[in-house]
């Protein structure tokens, strides 16, 4: 097994594509040494979200370790992943400090900071600039219009799914706003 780790947050390129193929080759080829010697190797397992395709594509490649593409987060997607985000946080906001911002519900005690702040689903104009423990700060620029009411939920898309899953018990499955599956998490 082998997991290329240190290139999964790049972008696609032929410089990374390249570097996933040497390390594939080098995996391969220690599986047949390990195999000339009489010893089975029923699984050859590489390559992650960010580099199923290219290590996908590699002969004598007999798993790929894509985690995430399942739930895909903006970390992936806005690297060019062609799979659709899935996973966010709903939030409410619980105030409203002035005309251009709003303090929503989750902190980093519920949506992970890792890899940047999230972005928001559905609100035109608004980005959070501040994630603390059990609040987030959002604002709205002015020529988009005022920001959420109280009480109002919001969807945020997870940055990092790996940090945030981890802080949660349970995932919802929804579909066009009914919940369909409730997924435990186990720790």
């Amino acid at each position: 097994m082998g997991y290329d780790g240190h290139l999964q947050a790049q972008s696609k390129s032929e410089e990374r594509d390249e570097r996933v193929r040497t390390g594939s080759q080098s995996l391969v080829d220690s599986a047949k040494l390990i195999q000339s010697a009489g010893i089975p190797v029923p699984i050859i397992s590489t390559g992650g979200t960010g580099t199923y395709d290219a290590a996908g594509a590699f002969p004598g490649i007999t798993e790929i370790q894509a985690g995430s593409y399942l739930l895909m987060d903006t970390l992936y997607f806005d690297r060019g992943s062609r799979f659709q985000r899935a996973l966010t946080l709903l939030a409410t906001v619980i105030s409203q400090p002035n005309a251009h911002r709003a303090v929503l519900d989750c902190g980093v005690k519920a949506l992970s900071a890792e890899r940047g702040l999230s972005q928001l689903k559905n609100i035109a104009g608004s980005r959070l600039v501040a994630l603390n423990a059990e609040h987030a700060l959002l604002e709205v620029d002015p020529s988009a219009g005022t920001p959420p009411a109280i009480g109002q939920k919001v969807e945020l898309w997870v940055q990092y799914s790996d940090a945030t899953v981890n802080l949660h018990q349970i995932l919802y499955g929804v579909r066009n706003g009914e919940v369909e599956e409730i997924f435990r998490i186990e720790h």
